[in-house]
């Protein structure tokens, strides 16, 4: 919302500002404090190491809670496309300025907001399975279309967008808190963490490759590798069901 009222350079620089604050503040925290908290640090590193991987096993030995993170891939794939995209396809494709980007992710904030307040109500189901094919499915359609639609339509694209990201994001924490005991779910919430980081980490170049390699395709392609993300996790989890079946 906020780009609406300030330029797209405004928004980079207030993120700046943010950052530079927030050096600060660690470098105000007196030094006698931070040795302290690096010996204490360096006494329980081994036993964090040891949660780390512990954590790493549970999240992917569950095979309700790794299909959702796998799910979050998806969710990533797509997330990036419009996070490091849209801006190229508002002011350089469609002509138009930063006030217009800015109602475009307030589209997509709504429809996430909209998604989050009836999450709870739409799949009750032990693996949440249809909240996160939908939401995926629902990103990935929402994202092939973009390059060739009017703004009008691109708004709407991305509201759904918005509840795809929230049904395909959500239910991955809720899972761990269901399906992992009480005492491991520290380390396991830890793991995931990282995980979901980490698929970020990879679809933003491949957003950012896309967007400048096939500037009047790009979201078709993106939109395409999301969707294929989706069929080969699906496949993986029909298959490991025959298998555990089989067992």
């Amino acid at each position: 919302m906020v780009t609406i009222w300030l330029s797209i350079k405004g928004i980079f620089f207030t993120d700046a500002i943010s950052f530079v604050l927030a050096a600060l503040l660690i470098i105000s925290i007196p030094s006698k404090t931070l040795e302290k908290i690096h010996t204490t640090n360096d006494n329980k590193f081994k036993t964090a190491w040891q949660d780390n991987i512990g954590g790493i096993h549970l999240l992917f030995k569950n095979p309700i809670i790794r299909f959702a993170l796998l799910i979050e891939f998806v969710f990533a794939m797509a997330g990036a496309m419009i996070l490091v995209n849209s801006i190229n396809l508002v002011k350089t494709n469609l002509q138009l300025t930063d006030k217009h980007y800015g109602w475009l992710m307030a589209a997509l904030a709504l429809g996430a907001a909209m998604s989050a307040f009836i999450f709870g109500a739409l799949d009750k189901s032990k693996s949440r399975s249809i909240s996160l094919i939908f939401g995926a499915t629902t990103l990935g359609i929402a994202v092939i279309f973009a390059n060739w639609v009017s703004y009008e339509t691109l708004l709407i694209l991305w509201v759904l967008a918005g509840i795809g990201q929230t049904l395909a994001d959500m239910p991955a924490e809720t899972l761990i808190g269901e399906q992992i005991p009480e005492k491991d779910q520290g380390k396991v919430f830890g793991s995931h963490f990282t995980f979901s980081h980490l698929w970020w980490a990879i679809t933003y170049p491949i957003a950012g490759f896309l967007g400048m390699q096939f500037k009047d395709t790009d979201f078709l392609i993106g939109g395409l590798l999301t969707l294929a993300c989706l069929l080969i996790f699906m496949l993986m989890k029909i298959s490991n069901s025959r298998i555990n079946k089989e067992i």
